[in-house]
């Protein structure tokens, strides 16, 4: 036992060294890290935090083949690490393509069937697709329109934004649980930060962020309602995950949007909305890690992948509801959380937007019904999980896998680990507003607000604290009081009267959800895009026999489609002559 612990010590220290190299060699190198290099820094240590979470999880209950988990999360966090470093160079797509590839050795630990083996294959098309765009874009020129547009491409792919994010749900149903969180945490914001970096301080074709703005407006409704319809709990937090990373790149957009206006009131938009994307990035980041390392967790210590099925799992694992319900407690909007200041001041920068006159907001007010739409339904699919699996009674009949207290110690330092930072952020945010690289962003009012919320949230934080120390007291005052079920009334202690998630949901199925969610319960709207996706990948095969022997007629379709695509070679051609 004690070897055992030595070996799981010298594994933590390989992941941590892979996953914080990358943050100290930037802030010894570069010097920009508070300028133009600070998105790379919000990213580097992001990795660093959630990458010692991630791996605390692995050593909590993955079963087998802990060395391979434990060299390819060193291979992951290390290459990932150079495609934040790397800058435009060749060494950005060789090392998106090595962190990808490094997860077939992060999946090891996991039993692999047709989910697992989907999982990772939708991850590699994503990442191998999304390298091509950026390698184009490596290749021309410094300052190129068309160079800057393949890399936008690159990043909304990889990124799961609006029309591209079908890879994402799949990837979260064969998943481990650790390697998803770190995918969410870290891996899906990797793009917004890049598109910070090296997209944002160009002056973009306005008709760009027009078309940008309300597919992630869309991206955010679809997701939210999805999400809260959907019957797998991993899968309903990859579609949470679209909501949130679509609100990402709505701020982002509004950010680009207005920021070389000359307006005053849409310059202070601008600045609004950059602060705001930082929050929100920390909050999507700490706040859905926290959620999938839970949730995600506990449906792997059964075999069922309805969330009605996992009812109650969550009382037989003997971790405190509390600690369990932190992600949730964020996504439920309570003060004192990441999740609480992030939708706040989105609330707050509506309001402002209100206030401007009606041709300056026209083009925002139309999309605020969908986006708070698919928030607040976004929000509540992480409740409604909370309160079936970890609040209600489980059924007797229910058998975990072997949960011992060694594994339970790991999960604890996980889970606490995310805790801290979701609880601890919201007060330290009028230091985080100072930052050199924020500080001209925030005009008086809004620093005024991030004080109030930090206010707000320190004494509900104080609060809760108290009536945790008073009632921990008055437990071991009185160790035989019996403990009430919050949902079975009357003293009756059976599974039967706990409340599934779909109780939730049910109500609004017939009304609502059956434009999103099918009777198997898969989203229509992805089925539609793939429908389209294979339609066009199947194009050729309309203009030749179904045969596998050609017939005359077939030559005459063959000439007529070379020859319209050397007509169009030509024109290209002659139109790039004529323009040089």
């Amino acid at each position: 036992m004690l070897e055992e612990k030595k070996i799981s010590i010298l594994r933590s220290i390989l992941v941590g060294i892979s996953a914080l190299l990358p943050l100290v060699f930037l802030v010894i190198v570069n010097e920009d890290i508070m300028s133009v290099d600070f998105p790379i820094l919000v990213g580097l240590f992001i990795q660093a935090y959630i990458g010692f979470a991630s791996f605390m999880l692995v050593l909590s209950y993955e079963p087998k083949e802990k060395n391979k988990v434990t060299l390819g999360y060193a291979i992951f966090w290390a290459s990932l690490g150079v495609c934040y470093l790397s800058g435009k160079s060749l060494l950005l797509p060789i090392a998106l393509e090595i962190t990808s590839f490094s997860t077939i050795l992060i999946y090891s630990g996991t039993d692999f069937g047709k989910k697992q083996i989907e999982s990772l294959g939708s991850l590699l098309l994503a990442s191998g697709i999304s390298a091509l765009f950026l390698s184009a874009w490596i290749m021309l020129p410094d300052g190129d329109a068309i160079g800057t547009l393949l890399l936008l491409i690159g990043l909304l792919i990889k990124s799961g934004f609006s029309g591209f994010h079908i890879w994402l749900p799949k990837v979260n149903e064969g998943g481990p649980s650790h390697a998803l969180g770190a995918f969410a945490g870290v891996l899906e914001v990797f793009p917004l930060l890049l598109f910070y970096r090296y997209v944002l301080p160009n002056q973009l074709d306005p008709i760009v962020y027009q078309i940008l703005f309300p597919l992630a407006a869309l991206g955010i409704f679809f997701g939210g309602i999805t999400s809260f319809f959907h019957k797998d709990p991993k899968i309903s937090l990859a579609y949470s995950s679209i909501e949130s990373l679509n609100f990402l790149w709505l701020c982002l957009i509004i950010t680009g949007m207005f920021q070389f206006s000359g307006d005053t009131d849409l310059m202070n938009l601008s600045n609004s909305f950059r602060i705001l994307f930082f929050l929100s990035l920390f909050h999507h980041s700490f706040s859905k890690t926290f959620q999938l390392f839970s949730i995600g967790m506990v449906s792997r210590l059964v075999q069922f992948d309805s969330s009605d099925s996992l009812k109650g799992i969550g009382r037989l694992l003997g971790i405190s509801p509390i600690l369990l319900g932190a992600g949730t407690f964020s996504y439920a909007v309570l003060p004192g959380t990441l999740g609480f200041i992030s939708e706040a001041t989105y609330f707050y920068l509506n309001v402002r937007i209100l206030d401007l006159p009606i041709g300056r907001s026209v083009f925002l007010l139309p999309s605020m019904i969908f986006i708070f739409f698919g928030i607040v339904l976004g929000g509540f699919t992480h409740l409604k999980l909370y309160l079936s699996m970890f609040l209600s009674l489980p059924s007797k009949k229910m058998n975990l896998i072997s949960f011992d207290q060694d594994k339970k110690r790991w999960l604890y330092i996980s889970l606490f680990s995310l805790a801290i930072f979701i609880f601890l952020f919201p007060i330290l945010l009028p230091f985080f507003i100072q930052l050199p690289m924020l500080k001209p962003f925030a005009d008086v009012a809004l620093v005024n607000w991030f004080l109030n919320l930090s206010i707000v949230s320190a004494i509900t934080i104080s609060i809760l604290f108290l009536i945790f120390i008073f009632e921990r007291k008055k437990q071991n005052k009185l160790p035989d009081v019996k403990k009430q079920s919050w949902d079975c009334g009357g003293g009756y202690s059976g599974h039967e009267l706990s409340i599934p998630s779909s109780v939730f949901s049910k109500p609004l199925k017939n009304s609502l959800g059956r434009y999103f969610i099918n009777k198997q319960g898969d989203s229509k709207v992805d089925h539609y895009i793939l429908l389209l996706v294979t339609s066009f990948f199947k194009l050729g095969t309309r203009f030749v026999s179904s045969t596998n022997q050609a017939k005359d007629e077939d030559i005459s379709k063959y000439l007529a489609i070379s020859s319209m695509f050397l007509i169009f070679i030509f024109a290209l051609l002659i139109l790039g002559d004529f323009r040089g």
